[in-house]
């Protein structure tokens, strides 16, 4: 699998792609990152069992079916949990709680017209500050033209 021809279109498919590699460097597999729907759905497996959510992780973005040990599993999925904290952080809010969480993919789905729970983590987060950002420009010119409209009312 690890011919650059099949990587490049994993990377098509997929966007991101993350090379995952055992401390000793015997096993390498490639991993999807996670849509939001997955990462809702491990947040959810996590409340009752953070070693099966893991797995859980795990399995959702591995791009092969190739039969791994539970310690690799765990370790890369730990992995693909460090790179889901750094992608959510931003400038609004780190970590949104659950209902925040769909405040957000309400408001990337009216901006950008797309399922949020499809998109990458990292891309939820991308489009989300894009749609914060948009959404405070639009209130910002929606109260200067208020304001040169009542200006232009009462100076006469």
């Amino acid at each position: 699998m690890a011919d650059e021809i099949s990587i490049e279109k994993l990377k098509e498919k997929y966007g991101t792609i993350l090379k995952l590699t055992s401390d000793d460097q015997l096993i390498t597999t490639y991993c999807k990152k996670p849509s939001f729907n997955t990462f809702l759905n491990y947040q959810n497996k996590y409340k009752d069992n953070p070693h099966e959510a893991i797995l859980f992780l795990f399995k959702e973005c591995v791009l092969d079916q190739e039969k791994y040990d539970d310690e690799f599993m765990l370790s890369a999925g730990n992995s693909i949990v460090a790179l889901i904290k750094k992608d959510s952080e931003f400038t609004i809010d780190a970590m949104p709680q659950k209902d925040e969480f769909k405040k957000s993919a309400a408001l990337i789905r009216a901006a950008f017209q797309v399922d949020p729970y499809q998109l990458s983590i990292d891309e939820f987060y991308k489009l989300l500050e894009e749609a914060l950002w948009l959404q405070k420009h639009t209130e910002k010119r929606m109260e200067n033209t208020l304001m040169t409209a009542f200006a232009q009312t009462f100076s006469n």
